[in-house]
């Protein structure tokens, strides 16, 4: 009895033809498809539904005691909301038949199609997310303002409501370009300093109130950056000691010395390499606080919608009548996904220099 054509020896090969066969066999395995880092499904919300539209919606209580004089004091209970709305994407794989009965390769990448499309699907919900965030400064969010702005509502129903420092707006973004490697670096080279990181690490612990007007207690622990800055701020941050630049006399002696990094552990540094590198474009930096967001302010949304097995993965077999026209079968894999930006304030966007 002949050996089933499909079967795979799994041990050392006996020629070299044959080991550098096994080699690049394995080599384009593993290059087939990029590994998406998480940060889309860790810092965002990730909501499976049997819905094709699911509306959210933003509660302003406004809960705020004050000293009782006269009559008790009632309020409305008013709510915005804002919908998400699946669309359908799909990706699939068509092969000879008689390839996958002949040729081991031809068999072994069938087998890894299923695994791919999953790798896929993770991919392009993160460059999904990262489209989001790039077109933040144009897109409005639940309050009516752009989602990276200077000029949300303190609260979205009551205009006299201000903050502290007697302001009824507030920002979640910088407008001018300020390095994440601090301001003596040129691009992503140079030496690092934490002035930069440092100022806007305070407006975002200074500026994002509640409904109320009171600070929120926002405090930023992650930064997003895109993945040409990721290795320098990632060892800036790691080193024990900085320089640092005094200047005396209107400027004319300069001095130098090594102070603490006070900063060294504090946040998680994540690349995202789906934001653009493109010439011309802007290397900007994002402040975020995950506290905030397993707290339930979650920055965006990325709605799944769950379909039948039969509308989801498609299998064009022997009985098809594809399959009688051509001798190839295929799968083709659909997805439904629906993305938005949701709450602003645990998320601050830095614009970065220009590439």
């Amino acid at each position: 009895m002949p050996l089933n054509p499909l079967f795979v020896f799994d041990q050392l090969p006996t020629t070299s033809a044959a080991a550098i066969r096994e080699f690049n066999d394995r080599y384009l395995a593993a290059i087939g498809a990029s590994q998406p880092s998480g940060w889309a499904d860790v810092l965002g919300e990730l909501i499976p539904t049997d819905r094709p539209m699911i509306t959210f919606p933003v509660s302003q209580l406004r809960t705020l005691y004050r000293r009782t004089e006269g009559e008790s004091r009632f309020k409305k209970l008013r709510e915005a909301s804002f919908d998400v709305k699946a669309e359908e994407f799909d990706d699939g794989y068509e092969a000879k038949l008689s390839d996958l009965f002949q040729q081991v390769f031809a068999y072994r990448n069938w087998q890894q199609a299923p695994s791919r499309l999953v790798n896929a699907e993770e991919q392009f919900r993160h460059t999904s997310t990262a489209a989001l965030l790039a077109n933040g400064t144009s897109t409005n969010c639940v309050d009516g303002k752009h989602f990276f702005a200077t000029d949300h509502p303190v609260n979205m129903f009551d205009a006299s409501v201000q903050t502290p420092s007697a302001s009824s707006i507030w920002s979640n973004y910088q407008s001018s370009a300020k390095n994440v490697l601090g301001s003596s670096a040129t691009g992503n080279t140079g030496a690092f300093l934490t002035d930069n990181l440092q100022a806007e690490v305070v407006s975002m612990q200074t500026g994002v109130p509640d409904e109320n007007g009171q600070l929120l207690g926002a405090d930023p622990d992650t930064i997003l950056v895109p993945a040409d800055y990721y290795e320098p701020l990632k060892n800036g941050l790691a080193n024990a000691r900085l320089l640092s630049i005094v200047t005396a006399n209107a400027g004319n002696e300069v001095a130098a010395a090594a102070l603490e990094n006070v900063y060294k552990g504090r946040f998680n540094v994540l690349p995202v390499k789906e934001f653009s590198m493109a010439t011309g474009t802007t290397a900007d930096w994002y402040l975020v606080d995950s506290k905030l967001v397993r707290a339930g302010v979650a920055p965006w949304v990325s709605m799944r919608q769950t379909m039948p097995q039969s509308l989801a993965l498609r299998v064009y077999d022997e009985s098809s009548d594809y399959f009688k026209d051509t001798g190839n079968i295929k799968m083709s894999s659909h997805i439904w996904y629906g993305f938005a930006l949701a709450l602003p304030h645990a998320i601050r966007r830095i614009k970065g220099p220009t590439r």
